[in-house]
């Protein structure tokens, strides 16, 4: 029988991690959440994942903390070289950023950005080509 990929997702809001959640072990994936880049960090040494899905925005004051995080995993040699899929309301919030890891690939070490809120069908796509 073959292992169930895993999935952590790095995120604060407890409606997005819900839905997502749900919509990934329903296609088959092993997920595991993290409320914050530090819970994060214990879930990938521990668990090592194959995708990295991830926020930008945490807490109240919404500090975009997701980005230095996204660069701390990068840079450390003891995380496999795996996909990170950056999702976040940022561009929508302020549309002035445009993130994308074409145009912001050194500051923005990820491999896929999706927007919030981001479809069913078209996280799904995003997961499979990034897992492949």
């Amino acid at each position: 029988m073959n292992e169930k990929q895993k999935i952590l997702i790095v995120e604060d809001d407890i409606d997005f991690i819900s839905a997502t959640k749900t919509i990934l072990e329903n296609h088959g994936y092993d997920v595991l959440v993290a409320y914050n880049p530090e819970e994060g960090d214990t879930i990938l040494k521990q668990e090592k994942p194959d995708l990295l899905i991830l926020d930008v925005m945490f807490g109240e004051e919404g500090k975009p903390i997701g980005f230095d995080f996204a660069q701390k995993i990068r840079n450390d040699k003891q995380f496999p070289r795996f996909p990170i899929l950056m999702l976040t309301g940022i561009n929508t919030k302020m549309p002035i950023f445009h993130f994308s890891p074409d145009t912001d690939g050194e500051y923005l070490p990820v491999d896929a950005f999706l927007d919030k809120p981001v479809n069913a069908d078209e996280l799904l796509r995003k997961v499979r080509e990034l897992l492949k």
